[in-house]
């Protein structure tokens, strides 16, 4: 969940790629109120160790609000 503000998501797929994955989809939701949104991505990772990584990357971001992971 991040802030609904303009370059939100290009900061937050700098983030990634800057931490060496590649975004394979996004979708962003609008919550309600248009404050908040959730990004869903889809990520190539090497391990777990990279995707925790990732995570500590985009939880400095002050954009962001909330990261939960989702493996499928």
């Amino acid at each position: 969940m991040v802030m609904n503000q303009r370059g939100v998501l290009a900061k937050v797929a700098a983030a990634i790629a800057g931490a060496d994955s590649n975004i394979d989809n996004v979708t962003v939701d609008p919550e309600q109120g248009d404050q908040y949104a959730t990004m869903h991505f889809t990520l190539q990772v090497f391990n777990r160790l990279h995707l925790a990584q990732i995570m500590r990357v985009l939880r400095r971001l002050p954009e962001v609000i909330r990261i939960a992971r989702v493996t499928h």
